[in-house]
């Protein structure tokens, strides 16, 4: 019965000599869905290749996870290393420290975060995506730290690009450490500086990181601020980071208090939550494209129920019921908007294999830290798309099919 229906509807899509218009609305019906739902899996596409590369910028300089006291520094930090590394899931991990000081030069003053980092689980951390204008990663030895107690400017510190510019110094430069130490520790506050050699310039990619961020080594750093052996936290690198709310949990269990466990999304709450409200409303304001084809689905079948008033009215006098009536012209709106929607998946696929060779969409690297617009495939993006254009064909086929269906066959013939 389903065969004899889509045969039906498929006929009355068809130009025929006097009614060639019907063709026509038919296949501008297809391409108002095609041109929706390509135009949103592109936008979906490029959405999400945009916030996966700065979602690598941020862990790029952060871990999956940061593991942290409540009641201040880590004195432990050995022990608690040797229990995470024996989770499969562990990757590697480094203590770190993490203060706010400012940073003076001969031109100017700033105030930045400093970060004390391991040297030894420095090349560990892979994923750090840090590119070097001048200098790189390099840390003293002990004994080369031991022959500048005289705190002589040759103990390395490492700055964003932006952070340069504003000092205006460059790799191999002095520039001038102040804090107030003690604070951490309960004692009394004092206030400190040293001078440093700017040992590298790098750039991570995100303003917030290049203008304020500086590493030191965890020895040095240690010292400066007066921490003695104890570390800030400890950051953990998963083999997967899909693993990371899972290992969150498992972490947490397994420490338990004081300690407490953030991940990589918590870092960066705010950034990230407009970034999904932004593909939200990216999603809702698109899908009106492929509802423009709907409103076509619409107004094509009521043309053909218009067209074809004489045809249904004889089918129902040879015994077609009203449901195998609205069936015909469901079929016709639901092949309307599967054409149209697996065209533009296709099209929107085609595009995105081609952005993501070729920058097709330049932007302006000193605004977006990115020369073009990446892009990234996701199957559940395309398959909700396709499932939303499908519904709303289907759901546009609801008034026609009922008027269809409602013909009464004494009445058509009458005045035919």
């Amino acid at each position: 019965m389903a065969s004899y229906e889509l045969r039906v509807g498929l006929r009355y899509l068809k130009a025929g000599k006097e009614s060639g218009f019907l063709s026509v609305m038919a296949w501008i019906t297809v391409m108002g869905i095609l041109v929706g739902v390509m135009a949103l899996v592109l936008a979906l596409s490029f959405a999400s290749g945009f916030e996966s590369v700065l979602r690598d910028k941020i862990i790029g300089v952060n871990a999956h996870l940061l593991l942290l006291r409540f009641d201040g520094e880590m004195g432990d930090w050995e022990e608690v290393r040797e229990k995470l590394h024996k989770l499969p899931e562990v990757a590697t991990t480094m203590p770190f420290s993490y203060h706010k000081a400012l940073l003076r030069s001969e031109e100017d003053v700033h105030g930045i975060v400093v970060r004390g980092v391991w040297p030894e689980s420095v090349p560990e951390m892979s994923d750090w995506q840090l590119s070097f204008s001048c200098g790189g990663f390099s840390f003293p030895s002990a004994m080369e730290r031991a022959g500048t107690q005289g705190r002589s400017p040759e103990v390395p510190v490492w700055i964003g690009n932006v952070l340069a510019e504003t000092l205006e110094v460059s790799c191999g430069d002095t520039v001038r450490l102040v804090a107030m130490t003690g604070q951490t520790t309960g004692a009394p506050a004092s206030p400190a500086l040293r001078d440093y050699r700017v040992e590298g310039v790098f750039e991570v990619g995100m303003y917030e990181y290049d203008a304020s961020l500086a590493f030191l080594s965890l020895a040095e750093a240690q010292d400066f601020f007066g921490m003695g052996d104890r570390v800030t936290g400890i950051e953990v690198r998963l083999e997967d980071i899909r693993e990371t709310d899972r290992m969150e949990q498992q972490v947490q269990e397994l420490l338990g208090y004081p300690f407490w466990v953030k991940t990589w999304k918590e870092i960066n709450p705010n950034f990230f939550s407009a970034l999904k409200l932004q593909k939200v409303v990216m999603f809702l304001v698109l899908v009106l494209i492929i509802l423009v084809g709907g409103f076509n689905i619409i107004s094509t079948l009521i043309m053909n129920v218009l067209e074809k008033r004489r045809e249904v009215a004889i089918l129902k006098a040879m015994g077609a019921t009203q449901r195998s009536i609205g069936r015909i012209f469901l079929l016709q709106g639901l092949v309307l908007g599967l054409i149209g929607t697996i065209l533009g998946l296709v099209l929107g696929y085609g595009v995105c294999l081609v952005a993501g060779s070729y920058p097709l969409i330049r932007l302006d690297p000193d605004i977006y830290y990115l020369s073009h617009l990446p892009v990234e495939v996701r199957p559940i993006e395309f398959f909700l798309v396709g499932l939303s254009s499908l519904a709303l064909c289907v759901l546009a086929t609801v008034y026609p099919t009922r008027q269809a269906a409602k013909l009464d066959p004494a009445e058509v013939l009458r005045y035919e």
